[in-house]
């Protein structure tokens, strides 16, 4: 058994790549808003967001294995054109509408980084960006954001041994309530959309085929994702909502801003927090867009019947367009990091199509014929429909004013 899992681990990767993009800046600020201002009482939302962004993804793995081929493709085949561009247009305003405030929160933490406040960031990023992405330069300048990433989780995770967490707070967190007002369901809804979101759930498709894995690797996808999405961005997001919990709620300190919540670092790292925060910051956002305009690109080009790789002109040409759609970001007005919980919470208002849609297809018998999702499976499968679906509405009608 142990060599079985150890054989696993050498192979995983799919899955990786989204839970890299989902432990990103957007998810960050959503458990640190939430944290700051409510406490532990949106505990049990950050975990329900690992386990049902495992499921999601999951399922996204699992069609793509399937089916051979990403969601869109299956779509059209499966249930018609008009579908097909439903969920098309659905998944790329969710993706740019992400690249734009993603682009806004890289431009914004370079600001405070050199002391250079200037909009025009986003549009030398999105050259910049373009091009590596085309030309295949990004790779080892994205490993290096990532390990800067994940130096700033490790201080959050130190900072939970130091931190004087309230474990009679957690555990009253464990149990579900909803705090009333307009503030409480944008934050529900943007942690639950930092896991569940439909970039991330589509690019999976496409992920688990460019790995050229089959029906035979369901298994090893199931290990792939469940470690990923499940425990190490659950371990992320729960760490740094319990650092914010325990260090800003007490302190009365509202997080409006990145260095809001840098503040959360300062009994580990002193004066040194906020350059240090900042720093990962800026590595989280700048990884975390390049996959989206990837995403955005994997979408349209299927949909249009192109080749899913940058060798096609019209599939670059599609990733360089949502680049320039990105440099909009910066020119919007109000905190960046208020706009990313934003930005998550509209995505999860997309998000259900493309769950019913993978749902549906996955329990026709000529699909899944002896891999038929498991009881547990489909169980796990309608409760996120269900809970993503109550807290998108809650957050429309909230913004509403309903």
């Amino acid at each position: 058994m142990i060599e079985k899992w150890g054989n696993y681990l050498k192979h995983t990767g799919p899955a990786w790549v989204i839970s890299a993009v989902a432990c990103g800046p957007a998810t960050l600020a959503s458990v640190s808003v939430a944290g700051a201002k409510y406490g532990y009482q949106m505990l049990w939302v950050v975990i329900l967001s690992a386990v049902f962004g495992a499921t999601a993804q999951y399922l996204a793995a699992k069609i793509g294995l399937l089916e051979g081929r990403g969601i869109i493709a299956t779509t059209e085949d499966r249930l018609g054109k008009v579908w097909a561009w439903i969920l098309t247009v659905d998944a790329l305003l969710a993706t740019w509408l992400a690249a734009i405030v993603l682009m806004s929160a890289l431009s914004g933490v370079t600001s405070l980084i050199t002391g250079v406040n200037t909009p025009y960031w986003g549009i030398l990023y999105g050259i910049l960006i373009g091009g590596f992405l085309i030309w295949k330069g990004y790779r080892g300048f994205e490993t290096l954001c990532k390990l800067l990433m994940a130096f700033v989780v490790a201080c959050f995770f130190i900072m939970l041994f130091m931190a004087d967490i309230s474990f009679t707070g957690m555990a009253k967190g464990l149990f579900p309530n909803i705090p009333g007002g307009m503030t409480s369901a944008l934050m529900m809804a943007a942690i639950m959309g930092g896991a569940v979101h439909i970039t991330i759930i589509g690019m999976h498709t496409y992920n688990t085929n460019a790995k050229g894995w089959k029906r035979q690797d369901l298994e090893l996808a199931r290990f792939d994702t469940v470690l990923s999405m499940g425990f190490v961005f659950g371990f992320y997001s729960v760490i740094i909502f319990l650092v914010a919990a325990s260090v800003l709620h007490p302190n009365n300190i509202e997080v409006e801003k990145a260095t809001d919540a840098a503040l959360a670092l300062n009994p580990l790292l002193g004066e040194s927090a906020m350059k240090i925060f900042l720093v990962g910051l800026w590595g989280a956002a700048l990884s975390t867009i390049s996959p989206t305009f990837m995403a955005g690109a994997y979408f349209l080009s299927d949909k249009m019947g192109w080749a899913l790789n940058v060798k096609d002109r019209r599939f670059a040409a599609v990733i360089l367009f949502g680049c320039v759609i990105s440099m909009i970001g910066p020119f919007i007005k109000g905190s960046f990091f208020l706009l990313l919980p934003l930005m998550l919470a509209l995505g999860l208002t997309g998000t259900p199509l493309i769950i019913g849609i993978i749902f549906y297809l996955l329990n026709k018998p000529e699909i899944a014929k002896e891999d038929k999702n498991s009881v547990v499976l489909n169980v796990l499968g309608v409760i996120t429909f269900l809970i993503t679906s109550f807290l998108a509405m809650r957050f429309v009608l909230a913004k509403l004013g309903v």
